[in-house]
């Protein structure tokens, strides 16, 4: 198994360009997955300077419908026209919004105004594109095949992972509610030293989110982590406990990166062992 940062906030190869997202390259025996495209298509640009032919993908995947994590599609369609099977869990075209009126006021965001962070296309985007591979999953475990799985359904969190009020959705009766997040879903592999788990943002709450993993693969440990863990807007509680569970763990590796935010990866760097630096151009493998 080799994974590859093909977007990120960072670059940590130079001729590499960084934007606000995700985007990650996975070769498992004979899949290609690109799990999220980015907010841009900056992912496009950077597999082709790492020399990754995105046209080789047997499927695509987006953690959720964020624009930060699914807008680089729209791009990627145009360029690429992926005849692969194209997986998003069920709730994907829900609109949604970031209420900035709920962020801390200490924040630079903070403003009374709604952001539309939901995804930049509707339904009808993947057929107007002819894109026919397009499909919304309501299981608990997609297997993809090659050990490669998509997990959804999570259980919505409560106490301190709990989601931050500034994250709304309309609802079925058109009303602005709490996101639920019901769309979100994290890609796990199965190596010879335990599951590898990649996540979009995890606003489910990576711990949440672990732990579920747990119970779905009972008696296979975790082994790495990579991907966002959504410690934002920061909580100096929710960072030092989230640090403290990754420290416990036995994970090889603890990627988190986007947007676990600075302080979130400060308190990374300084408790956990198994953490590494992850931006655009990061590569780890596992038999």
């Amino acid at each position: 198994m080799k994974l590859t940062v093909l977007s990120e906030n960072c670059s940590l190869i130079p001729p590499l360009s960084a934007e606000y997202g995700l985007s990650v390259y996975l070769e498992q025996g004979g899949t290609r997955l690109l799990f999220d495209a980015g907010c841009y298509g900056g992912c496009l640009d950077n597999a082709r300077a790492l020399g990754i032919d995105l046209h080789a993908l047997t499927a695509i995947a987006f953690s959720h419908n964020h624009r930060d994590h699914c807008g680089g599609f729209v791009r990627l369609a145009g360029e690429l026209r992926p005849a692969c099977p194209v997986y998003a869990h069920a709730g994907f075209f829900r609109r949604k919004w970031w209420d900035h009126s709920a962020d801390p006021v200490t924040q630079p965001t903070y403003e009374n105004t709604l952001e539309l962070v939901g995804p930049p296309m509707d339904s009808s985007f993947f057929f107007q594109q002819r894109i026919t591979g397009f499909r919304l999953l309501s299981a608990d475990v997609f297997p993809l095949g090659d050990d490669v799985y998509l997990l959804g359904n999570f259980p919505v969190p409560t106490g301190i992972e709990s989601v931050h009020p500034s994250s709304v959705m309309e609802d079925a009766a058109g009303q602005m509610v709490r996101d639920t997040f019901r769309d979100e879903q994290v890609c796990v592999v199965r190596t010879k030293k335990g599951l590898v788990v990649l996540t979009g943002c995890a606003h489910n709450g990576i711990m949440n989110i672990l732990e579920t993993v747990k119970q779905r693969f009972p008696g296979e440990p975790v082994c790495a982590v990579f991907g966002g863990t959504h410690l934002v807007p920061p909580d100096t509680r929710r960072i030092e406990e989230t640090a403290a569970y990754f420290a416990r763990s036995s994970l090889a590796c603890a990627g988190v990166c986007h947007c676990t935010g600075p302080e979130g990866t400060e308190a990374f760097s300084r408790l956990v062992p198994s953490y590494v630096p992850t931006g655009a151009g990061f590569t780890w493998e596992a038999d």
